[in-house]
């Protein structure tokens, strides 16, 4: 039986070396350990990302896509004052992404796509995605929620399309993936910020505002947690996974300069 095995930390040194001859895309999932108010664990970004590209990558098979190990944590400094947070500096991230990098084009591979999974890491992904290119890899960068593009409105319009934290959106992705780390009175929060007042100032394509919890969501909550559910996590989660199949098999086709 030949080993569909996707995930990088569960494959033995031969096997990694033998699907590097099948020029793989790596996907490199970043999430965040970071408080998401009184009821989802703190790994929610890291837990979501990670599901997303290993569901994308078993979709494919270990000879067109691997998923290098997660790096669970991001940049949070806004989120420290509540407990749980644990926020890396900018540099730090780089230069972690950087080492990865470097390991992995040793052995011979190519392609690489950091997926993102919290709001906070995408301007530091944009650069190690072009930092990638010393490396002799080429490399793209992309939060997860961005591949379902107009979806996430139509989707989630309590969160008004946006990703929110810990609002209608993520609430229902843990619903789906780890219910039982979600704390049963989710349902009955009221105190989390309407991501309808500060639409638009999110308004513009591209645009990023890190959020001031003091002023805007002092329990810590941007969107509607009382209108998540678990079968809107699965659908986002499914849209995600297959657009992101899709966007592997795009990146495979690519040319990539012979080193």
């Amino acid at each position: 039986m030949v080993d569909q095995e996707i995930r990088w930390k569960k494959l033995t040194r031969d096997r990694i070396a033998e699907l590097v001859e099948h020029d793989p895309v790596l996907l490199l999932p970043i999430g965040a350990i970071e408080q998401h108010g009184p009821h989802l664990p703190v790994d929610t970004d890291a837990n979501s990302v990670s599901t997303v590209a290993e569901r994308a990558a078993g979709a494919l098979g270990p000879e067109s896509c691997l998923v290098l190990p997660t790096i669970h944590w991001g940049l949070s400094p806004y989120w420290l004052p509540f407990a749980g947070t644990i926020s890396l500096r900018p540099e730090t991230i780089l230069a972690l992404m950087r080492d990865i990098g470097a390991s992995v084009a040793q052995h011979g591979f190519r392609r690489m796509i950091i997926l993102n999974g919290h709001g906070g890491n995408a301007g530091i992904i944009a650069v190690a995605a072009t930092q990638m290119a010393e490396l002799g890899i080429r490399a793209m960068s992309i939060s997860y929620w961005s591949l379902l593009g107009d979806a996430l409105h139509r989707l989630t319009p309590r969160d008004y399309g946006h990703i929110g934290h810990a609002g209608q959106t993520e609430t229902s992705i843990q619903l789906h993936l780890q219910p039982e780390h979600v704390d049963p009175g989710w349902a009955s929060i009221t105190d989390w910020a309407d991501l309808g007042r500060l639409a638009e100032g999110l308004a513009t394509p591209g645009a990023y505002s890190p959020p001031l919890p003091k002023v805007e969501a002092p329990n810590g909550i941007y969107g509607d947690v009382t209108a998540a559910s678990d079968q809107l996590g699965a659908e986002i989660v499914k849209m995600a996974a297959d657009h992101l199949t899709g966007l592997i098999r795009q990146f495979r086709d690519q040319e990539v300069e012979s080193r």
